[in-house]
């Protein structure tokens, strides 16, 4: 007697894809390790990039943050009147003819340029320098919502071109250090120059306002008086430029009488 038993042939079929089951699960694995492997050399690069930017700009606000949170900025050098570095020295007129063709874009860049040089202590650009002779508007203590946190700051006008105005940022001086007074009158001597411009800024009616600090902190004299003045540790690049309020075309109050004595406080070396 002859006995079949009838099979519907799926010992063959489990045998017969094995070999493909396990071709399409390799496939797919592949494929999510490509997808990972992009990802990663994606995140690599915008690593590198985003390190070079950070490095390549530091005077923009977050760049600075990211540099000064790891430490990797160099602190602000202590120069003096013998070791200032060489630059472009401009009187009031000379700044003006060398502004006014600038566009908002273009001094935009140029702005960015000079706070990098000094926040770079000038390796790789040399400062601009401002030269003249200015009379005091306006003096106040420095806040934590500026720039440097601590010192003095003075708004002066150019007596030459009342279109200029500069404000000279004064840090490490105490409430105790008054530097100048209103009507007091600065010359910046031509002949070893140390005022830095920071910023430029295009005021109403074509006039500009410069951001300068004194590179030679202790060469910043007020008659006999030596101002002892020390670098920032740190810089607020968040804070607004510029850092005092404009007072006009035409300084505030009557002028003074042509007899009463004025203070002199010379910028030399």
């Amino acid at each position: 007697m002859h006995v079949r038993f009838l099979s519907d042939g799926s010992e063959y079929r489990s045998y017969g894809g094995g070999g493909y089951s396990k071709k399409k699960e390799s496939s797919g694995s592949m494929f999510w390790w490509a997808i990972l492997i992009t990802l990663l050399m994606g995140a690599a690069t915008f690593c590198w990039f985003f390190s070079i930017m950070v490095f390549a700009h530091p005077e923009k606000p977050f760049n600075y943050k990211v540099l000064a949170k790891f430490s990797k900025l160099e602190p602000l050098r202590p120069w003096s009147t013998f070791s200032v570095p060489n630059g472009k020295k401009l009187s009031a007129r000379e700044l003006v003819a060398e502004f006014y063709p600038y566009s908002h874009e273009q001094l935009m860049v140029k702005n960015d340029l000079l706070k990098r040089s000094y926040i770079r202590n000038y390796k790789h650009e040399q400062p601009l320098y401002v030269l003249g002779s200015y009379k005091v508007l306006s003096l106040r203590m420095l806040t934590s919502s500026d720039v440097i946190s601590s010192g003095w700051v003075a708004r002066l006008r150019s007596t030459e071109l009342e279109d200029v105005d500069v404000e000279i940022l004064l840090p490490g001086l105490t409430i105790k250090d008054e530097p100048l007074l209103v009507g007091d009158l600065v010359s910046i001597d031509s002949s070893r120059p140390q005022l830095a411009a920071l910023h430029v800024q295009r005021l109403e009616g074509d006039r500009f306002c410069v951001t300068a600090v004194p590179l030679a902190y202790s060469g910043f004299t007020k008659t006999a008086q030596n101002l002892r003045m020390s670098p920032p540790e740190k810089l607020n690049m968040d804070a607004y430029w510029p850092v005092t309020r404009d007072v006009g075309s035409v300084a505030e109050g009557p002028e003074e009488d042509g007899g009463e004595e004025r203070k002199e406080v010379a910028a030399k070396g």
